[in-house]
Parts: structure tokens; sequence; C-alpha cells
């Protein structure tokens, strides 16, 4: 399992002063960047294999407001790794009272250059299996 601590910045909030809904989305993004440059996998290599992952399908279910300056760990892992595709989990937990603040899923697709899926080569998927939890 991954993890990272973001600290909720004041422009992730919206007029009520919690978190905007689609931004979890975006802490979710940042916790999976992370685990994939933490394996090797960066934005760099993946443009210079002419490759690269787009999302297929998110969800979030909302558990807990979260605040301007609220502490949060996003733990991720990968759910299932499928020959094109990687299916990730996501929970945030509040820091403040370690408490579940909201759980995601989401699911990316191996394109090439055109877009077209192509299956996750063997090297890769090696890599990605250090975070499979089943």
């Amino acid at each position: 399992m991954h993890e990272i601590e973001l600290r909720i910045r004041l422009s992730e909030t919206d007029a009520l002063g919690i978190v905007y809904y689609s931004n979890y989305f975006v802490f979710f993004d940042i916790a999976r960047i992370e685990l994939l440059r933490e394996i090797g996998i960066d934005s760099n290599y993946l443009n210079k294999s002419g490759i690269n992952f787009v999302c297929s399908e998110a969800c979030c279910k909302y558990l807990l407001p979260l605040e301007f300056d609220d502490l949060i760990l996003i733990k991720t892992w990968i759910e299932r790794l499928g020959k094109t595709s990687i299916s990730y989990r996501h929970i945030i937990v509040k820091k403040k009272g370690n408490r579940e603040a909201a759980h995601g899923f989401i699911r990316d697709v191996l394109v090439d250059n055109k877009k077209q899926p192509i299956q996750i080569p063997e090297y890769m998927r090696e890599k990605l299996e250090r975070y499979l939890l089943r």
C-alpha cells in the first residue's frame, strides 16, 4: 500500500469552507502519480515509451467533510491488474481524529499514441504488482 500526506489548501475549498467534491479526484490523481513515480513509471518514462494511462472509470464515496488546513493521508493500492487496465482503490483519512473521509475507485487504461488500448508490458506489470492487494 502506498501512502502520501497532503494538507488542504484554501483554493481547494468552496464557499462553505469545505473541499469541493471534484478535488477528491485530484487527490486520488496525486496519489496514483506518486505511486507510479515510486516504481519508476513517471511521465517522462511514459512519454519516451509512447504510452500513457487514461481514466476509464472514477467513483468517490464521501464520508466526512474536509476543510482548509486539514492534514490528510491518502492510502492507495492496486485492486486489479488487467491486461490493459489498472484498478486502484483509495482511502482518504483525516489525520485529526484518524477518521476516513472518502473512499475512491479509479480504473486507468494503458493506451498508445493513437489512444488505443494496449497490453501492459510484462516489465511494467512486475513493478505494478508491488502494490497489488487482493
